[in-house]
C-alpha cells in the first residue's frame, strides 16, 4: 500500500473515532515489507489533531452533579432523622399515656411472694390492667413489692464512651406487705418503725407498709394461748402513727385476697400515670385559674381540627349583645378569627363587617338585618386592643 492508498484511508476518519487509527497503524506496519516503507507511510501521514484538551465546564458540571447528589443524599438522612425523632417521641407519649402506659409497666416481686395464699388473684389482676408481674430473686426481702418502667434504649456519652441507657425506669415508691399476725411481732417489741426504715434504707425508695389479714387476726387473738404477746387495737393504731411519724411511711390495712390484688394495680396505675400527670400540673399552675374547671359552653376539638369552625362559632356567640345567628352570619363570611382580625385592621374594616347581613330566622326568603356598628367596634376591641384587662360590655 502506498501513501496515496494510506491517505484515502485515514482521512474518512474523524476525531471521534481517532482511536482507530492506532489500530490501523498498526496493520500497516505488519503489511510492509521493508522499513523503509514504513518510514515513508509515517512521514506523508496527514496531520491529526487529536484535541486531547478537557473542559473545565465538564469538570465543573461534574462537580455540581457530585455536589447535588451529596445535597439529596444529606436531605434524605435529615429527612430519615426527622422520621425517627418522631417516631421515638410517639412510643415516649404511649409509655406515658394514660390507657398506654400500663402496657409498659413490670411489677418486681420476689418468687417466695406470689407462693403466699393472699396473693393468688394478683397475677390475674395485674394482667387484665395491662402490666406484667416479673419474679426477682435479687430483692433482699419477700415482703417488697416494686416498680419499673420499661423504656427504649440510646446511646449516651459517658467521659468520652458510648453507652446504652438502662432498659428499665425503676420507680421510687415500693410497697411492704406483711400479715398482721407477723407485724404483731414487731409491734408489741416496738420495732416496727426501725424495721420498716431498714427496709427503706435498704431499698432506697419509698415504701408503703400493707397489714394484711388485721379482723381475722383479732378474731382468733383471744384465743390464743401461751407467752405469745398479743397485739391490741390501740398498739397497732399508736404503731401505725408512731411509723408515719419516724420514717414518713403511711399504712393501709386489707382484709381480703382480691382487696390486696386491687391496691397493687391501684398503685401501678398511679405509679405509671404519675409524670403525665405532673406535667399537666406544672401546665395548669402556669394559668391565673383553673382552667380544667371552668368548662362551661366549651366545645371540644380533637387532634384532626375537627371541632375548630365550632368552636369559633362559639366564641362569638357568647360575646355581649350577640346571638346565634350573628356568630353563623360573621363564621359563613369570615372562616377563621385571622381573616376577621384581618379585615378589622383595614381603615374602612370596622364599617364593612357592620354592613354585614345577619338573617333573622332560618325560613327562607325572611328579613335581614345588620351585625351593626356597636357590635362591630367591640369586636374591633377584641381582637385589635394591646390591654388584656380591657372589658367589654
Amino acid at each position: 500500500m502506498d501513501s496515496r492508498t494510506f491517505r484515502s484511508v485515514t482521512n474518512g476518519y474523524t476525531n471521534q473515532n481517532i482511536d482507530c487509527i492506532d489500530d490501523l497503524c498498526y496493520d500497516l506496519y505488519v503489511s510492509s515489507n521493508t522499513e523503509e516503507n514504513c518510514k515513508d507511510v509515517l512521514e506523508d501521514l496527514p496531520p491529526v489533531d487529536l484535541n486531547l484538551s478537557y473542559s473545565d465546564k465538564a469538570v465543573e458540571g461534574g462537580d455540581s452533579i457530585k455536589n447535588k447528589r451529596s445535597d439529596g443524599q444529606s436531605a434524605k438522612q435529615k429527612i430519615a432523622g426527622e422520621k425517627a425523632a418522631k417516631k421515638q417521641m410517639q412510643e415516649l407519649n404511649k409509655i406515658y399515656k394514660p390507657g398506654e402506659c400500663m402496657k409498659y409497666m413490670q411489677v418486681e416481686v420476689h418468687p417466695s411472694f406470689m407462693e403466699k395464699w393472699y396473693t393468688g388473684d394478683l397475677e390475674r389482676e395485674v394482667s387484665l390492667s395491662g402490666a406484667k408481674i416479673v419474679t426477682s430473686l435479687d430483692l433482699f426481702d419477700p415482703s417488697l413489692v416494686l416498680w419499673k418502667r420499661s423504656v427504649p434504649q440510646k446511646l449516651v456519652s459517658n467521659d468520652g464512651n458510648l453507652d446504652m441507657t438502662p432498659r428499665h425506669e425503676v420507680s421510687d415508691r415500693g410497697l411492704y406487705v406483711m400479715t398482721a399476725a407477723d407485724a404483731a411481732q414487731y409491734i408489741c417489741e416496738h420495732k416496727l418503725s426501725q424495721h420498716v426504715a431498714a427496709a427503706i434504707e435498704m431499698a432506697n425508695v419509698k415504701l408503703t407498709l400493707v397489714i394484711f389479714g388485721e379482723q381475722e387476726y383479732f378474731k382468733t387473738a383471744s384465743k390464743k394461748k401461751g407467752n405469745i404477746p398479743v397485739m391490741s387495737e390501740v398498739d397497732l393504731e399508736m404503731a401505725i402513727s408512731d411509723l408515719l411519724v419516724s420514717t414518713g411511711s403511711d399504712t393501709v390495712v386489707v382484709n381480703q385476697a382480691n382487696e390486696l390484688a386491687l391496691l397493687i394495680v391501684q398503685f401501678t396505675k398511679a405509679i405509671a400515670e404519675a409524670p403525665y400527670k405532673q406535667l399537666k400540673r406544672v401546665c395548669d399552675e402556669q394559668a391565673d385559674f383553673y382552667m380544667r374547671g371552668d368548662n362551661k359552653k366549651c366545645v371540644s376539638v380533637d387532634k384532626d381540627g375537627n371541632g375548630l369552625s365550632c368552636l369559633w362559632q362559639q366564641m362569638l356567640a357568647v360575646l355581649p349583645q350577640s346571638s346565634l345567628e350573628t356568630s353563623r352570619a360573621l363564621c359563613a363570611h369570615y372562616k377563621t378569627p385571622l381573616d376577621l382580625y384581618e379585615t378589622l385592621h383595614l381603615p374602612e374594616g370596622v364599617k364593612t363587617v357592620a354592613e354585614l347581613g345577619v338573617t333573622r330566622s332560618a325560613v327562607p326568603g325572611s328579613r335581614a338585618r345588620r351585625v351593626g356598628p356597636e357590635f362591630a367596634r367591640k369586636l374591633h376591641s377584641l381582637l385589635t386592643a394591646e390591654d388584656g384587662n380591657m372589658l367589654i360590655e
